[in-house]
């Protein structure tokens, strides 16, 4: 919910006025205090929703599990889901009031941590007590989304948006999963079409312009930022309207863009000092003859502008103290430590694994060339600064290298590297597309190898049907038995192939083999050891602290 600084004025005022004759109820203020508290949290003022629960009175069972909800979802807001898992289970345990939103905040948290199952479960508690709740379908479609499940993600937000097509949430959810899948441009097709039904939608204009930036019309990107801008502002959502202004500022100083669109799109450019920022495309190889193998084009690595710091955590309550959060068996941090890039600078990004040691780290050669430098955050959100160690002059691989090594079990034995086989299950991980997606955890791909060689039969690669996208390139390729296969590498050009020879070739993805891993690092392969299969899910929460982000700049 939205709310205005008029409307946060008058509910004020009321509380001010408890002490005359004709002050409201405790009970009427109570309530009152709890909507005003629930609409700074809306409206991202953390800090003055803390102030109005620390006055509230926790006098019985349902208003302590209210003011328990409030403070999960502040702590949601700021990026400490761990300590909102201690608030929600709290208010679940308290009272049956608001048992829905209690089991909606634990999947909420859940996935923000990364275990998939829970939020899983949690969602499906949400909506057992409340059909209708509408975020914890959206739990449940980005749980889909993130373990490869595209079938039935899409058709859960399909049935979501025919039902309520006016829905921010689910427009916003569902361009993402459409871009992910099919690239920046289906995503912009979505949200066009649902801000021109909702043009006061500011998150999707947000979100429209990230897919306009990913697909490199800069301006148009500019533009719809600038309309976020003045609709967060005037849904009194100034940390939103903030974030947009910085990043405003930092990839068009000049205003250029600006001025060209005043101009109308028939102007010739403006004159005017290059943009600070500027966010290369993907190195693409050139089509070649029909009757040869096209050569792929390379995942080039994303730009991305870092946001300002996060807000402060708010204090505890002083009135009535809050239990204890409980200790939670979780493999991520409460809050993924930031990568130490100052604020709306260019950094380029990839994706890499862990090695056995956990000081050692092998992305793509092209990820971190011209580089100097370089950090890695895993899955469960431990940064390091790294350097490069070695780079391979044969295939596109290198080699990382951090001096304080990751918590034991984040790491990916070697004797666990093994050669991919055809109809084998590939499952790729990585970061793609962060501008869009977020850079805090990884998102899963499933397909199969599809041959052993890659295109020109090419020995040291090897064709799959998992899907990726900018920045998956050095992530990880495993098996459903936990095995690493390979880590990606790139894609076919199958636009450029259409454009040079007419012909519509099948979307391709290629890995570098585990094989070749292993000679980039002087190791000998071992005999493969038998394992079990695992689900997606579980795969997911072994794999966390394995795959990392690579973020690097020159």
């Amino acid at each position: 919910m939205a709310v205005t600084g008029k409307a946060i004025g008058l509910a004020m005022g009321l509380l001010a006025l408890g002490g005359v004759a004709f002050a409201a109820a405790p009970e009427t203020q109570s309530r009152a205090s709890m909507e005003l508290a629930r609409s700074l949290i809306d409206a991202e003022q953390f800090e003055q929703a803390v102030s109005v629960l620390k006055q509230l009175d926790a006098a019985d069972a349902a208003t302590s599990a209210q003011i328990d909800l409030l403070f999960g979802r502040i702590y949601l807001g700021i990026g400490k889901p761990a300590k909102a898992l201690g608030f929600f289970e709290e208010a679940s345990f308290t009272s049956l009031d608001g048992e829905a939103e209690a089991y909606l905040g634990l999947s909420e948290a859940d996935l923000a941590l990364g275990d998939l199952a829970k939020a899983r479960r949690n969602a499906a508690l949400a909506l057992k007590s409340d059909a209708d709740l509408i975020p914890a379908h959206l739990v449940l479609a980005i749980a889909d989304q993130r373990v490869g499940h595209g079938a039935e993600a899409l058709a859960r937000l399909r049935k979501l948006q025919k039902d309520r097509p006016d829905s921010e949430d689910v427009a916003i959810v569902l361009a993402r999963y459409l871009a992910q899948q099919n690239g920046p441009n289906a995503g912009i097709a979505e949200l066009e079409g649902f801000s021109s039904r909702v043009p006061t939608a500011a998150g999707a204009q947000d979100m429209l312009g990230q897919f306009l930036w990913a697909a490199g019309r800069k301006q148009d990107a500019v533009l719809a930022r600038v309309l976020a801008k003045e609709l967060y502002e005037a849904r009194n959502q100034t940390g939103r309207a903030e974030a947009m202004a910085a990043w405003l500022k930092a990839v068009d100083p000049n205003g250029q863009y600006e001025r060209q669109a005043a101009r109308g799109p028939d102007a010739p450019p403006t004159v005017a000092a290059p943009p600070a920022v500027a966010a290369p495309q993907a190195e693409v190889a050139p089509p070649v003859e029909a009757d040869t193998a096209p050569a792929p084009s390379v995942l080039a690595p994303i730009p991305t502008l870092r946001a300002g710091p996060s807000s402060d955590e708010p204090p505890p309550p002083a009135a009535a103290p809050r239990p204890a959060i409980k200790s939670m068996p979780i493999a991520a941090l409460a809050h993924p430590e930031p990568l130490p890039f100052a604020p709306g600078s260019m950094m380029m990004t990839g994706s890499g694994v862990v090695l056995e040691g956990g000081r050692q780290i092998i992305t793509n050669r092209h990820v971190i060339e011209g580089m100097t430098v370089v950090y890695v955050r895993n899955g469960t959100g431990h940064v390091r600064r790294a350097h490069v160690a070695k780079v391979s002059s044969e295939d596109d691989l290198a080699l990382l290298e951090i001096d304080s090594p990751f918590p034991e079990g984040a790491v990916m034995p070697l004797s666990a590297i093994v050669e991919p086989a055809p109809g084998r299950s590939a499952i790729a991980m990585g970061y793609p597309m962060i501008s869009v997606f977020g850079d805090e955890q990884p998102s899963l791909t499933e397909g199969i190898v599809a041959k052993t060689s890659g295109l020109g039969d090419d020995p040291g690669t090897f064709e799959m049907t998992a899907k990726l996208n900018k920045g998956n390139s050095g992530g990880p390729i495993f098996d459903k038995r936990g095995h690493l296969i390979g880590v990606a590498v790139g894609k076919v050009d199958t636009a450029g192939i259409y454009k040079e020879s007419g012909t519509m070739v099948e979307d391709m993805n290629l890995g570098i083999k585990g094989g070749r891993i292993l000679h980039f690092l002087g190791k000998t392969p071992t005999p493969e050891t038998a394992s079990a299969e695992m689900n997606l899910e579980d795969l997911y929460q072994e794999m966390l602290p394995r795959a990392v982000l690579v973020a690097a700049q020159k």
